[in-house]
């Protein structure tokens, strides 16, 4: 049975893989963000979350709004999401959107708020339900968000004694629905799902076999907010944070 995309779930995934094609690779990308709002302290769905990849650090938040509609952006608009930025501890948002903005909204936004526009032309060649499913078992209709591409390079000896370096790729990422990491290997191809909440706390290597393994965990920052972090662990106690997500708790 062939997924059944709604056009704004659509737009969403598509301005989060823009977002990711774009940045640094310092930043990771999450869509379909959930965020504990220090404020109200209700649960907090972002279209799309930008973070630091490699340390337990939201001070350089950013959240993203895609707004699929057939108006402009408005004030109130804007007003609604500044406030979700405080609620977030954002430190920067942007609003997305087809049809422009008014010369008010863009007052209220300032330096804060970036409007971008993105035209729905642009879905047309756009198609999510290419990206592999996700492995979890009890996640349904998911579908694995690709947005960091760490590479590993191992030093070798040819049989004439000359040294010389392989360097393996991976596609690191996780889950448009449940959040989960996934990790694939460019030389077999094999797909691993790392959950951050295995007890077990094992690693996880594909056929390869080679010397590193993954791993997630929960980890918190200084104040207390907890992130799942994925880690290649090169060995003992040499590893690198390549995603992270925010938890809601």
């Amino acid at each position: 049975m062939k997924d059944i995309w709604e056009d704004w779930k659509r737009y969403e995934r598509l301005v989060a893989r823009l977002m990711a094609d774009q940045l640094s690779t310092e930043l990771c990308v999450t869509p379909n963000a959930s965020i504990l709002g220090a404020i109200t302290g209700i649960k907090r769905q972002i279209d799309v979350l930008i973070e630091a990849r490699h340390d337990t650090d939201n001070s350089r938040r950013i959240i993203v709004d895609a707004k699929r509609r057939k108006r402009k952006i408005d004030v109130k608009d804007v007003e609604t999401f500044r406030g979700m930025m405080e609620d977030v501890g954002a430190t920067h948002g942007i609003l997305v959107c087809p049809h422009g903005h008014t010369p008010a909204a863009e007052k209220r936004a300032q330096t804060a708020v970036s409007i971008r526009l993105l035209p729905l032309d642009r879905l047309e060649d756009f198609d999510p339900t290419t990206w592999p499913r996700c492995s979890r078992p009890r996640c349904k209709n998911g579908r694995v968000f690709w947005d960091g591409y760490p590479e590993v390079s191992l030093g070798l000896l040819a049989l004439d004694g000359t040294p010389t370096r392989l360097a393996f790729v991976h596609s690191v990422g996780k889950c448009d629905r449940c959040g989960v990491f996934h990790v694939s290997c460019t030389t077999c191809r094999q797909i691993l799902c790392i959950p951050e909440d295995d007890e077990t706390n094992v690693g996880h290597q594909c056929p390869c076999r080679l010397p590193w393994f993954w791993l997630a965990s929960i980890e918190k920052d200084e104040r207390g907010a907890q992130s799942a972090e994925l880690h290649l662990v090169m060995g003992h106690g040499k590893f690198r944070t390549v995603n992270r997500r925010s938890l809601t708790g």
